[in-house]
């Protein structure tokens, strides 16, 4: 029976993957360097401290983690308002749940603080039970360990938790937490490996969601 559903956030409510891989782009190419699928691929669901770091020994770079991660982040926030919008299928996947009285959260690789600003701007933070940063784990994505923290605070067990994630990190994270993963590729995350998901969805609108729920019901 699934009784809560745990959201991913970059690029599974918002379209921030999208908006991380513009301003990545314009830190790499006055360096000379394309950013990559190769990179993006293992960065993709990781802490930031982590993603940085791969991107610093994937391409060589001089400057250190904080550096480069303080000069890609002034191109996130710079671009983020023309950017930024919800991902397909939310809107009405959220109605669903509220409707039906099936509690929500949200696990991120971000930070709690970024996560709440976000949801707060679009009027859906109240709505969910808690926002659990990559800041309350030793381990991050692929670690099960966010969604094995989630479980405890909704006091149920990971059977009973869907979890919804765009990327393969996420999605190991999910499945090796033993909760029922559902995998939502975005284009922004072609070609990942979703093996041991419980479901491959188009879209958050993907009618075999909602049939997920209902037959576990």
């Amino acid at each position: 029976m699934i009784n809560a559903v745990v959201f991913d956030l970059d690029g599974l409510i918002f379209n921030t993957e999208e908006v991380f891989i513009h301003a990545t782009s314009e830190f790499l190419q006055p360096l000379g360097f394309n950013y990559d699928d190769q990179v993006r691929r293992r960065m993709m669901g990781q802490q930031a401290h982590v993603s940085i770091q791969i991107l610093k020994d994937h391409y060589g770079l001089t400057r250190s983690v904080t550096e480069i991660r303080s000069a890609i982040e002034s191109n996130f926030i710079a671009v983020l308002p023309e950017i930024l919008a919800v991902m397909p299928g939310f809107e009405e996947l959220r109605i669903h749940l509220i409707n039906n009285h099936i509690p929500m959260a949200v696990c991120t690789s971000s930070t709690s603080e970024y996560a709440k600003k976000l949801l707060d701007e679009f009027g859906y933070l109240e709505e969910f039970q808690f926002v659990l940063g990559a800041e309350e784990v030793e381990n991050g994505k692929p670690a099960p360990d966010c969604y094995q923290l989630a479980c405890r605070r909704l006091d149920l067990l990971p059977e009973q938790v869907m979890v919804l994630e765009d990327s393969e990190n996420g999605c190991r994270a999910a499945v090796d937490a033993g909760t029922f993963a559902v995998a939502v590729p975005g284009s922004h995350n072609q070609g990942h490996n979703y093996s041991g998901a419980s479901l491959v969805a188009k879209t958050l609108s993907d009618p075999r969601i909602r049939m997920a729920l209902q037959s576990f019901k």
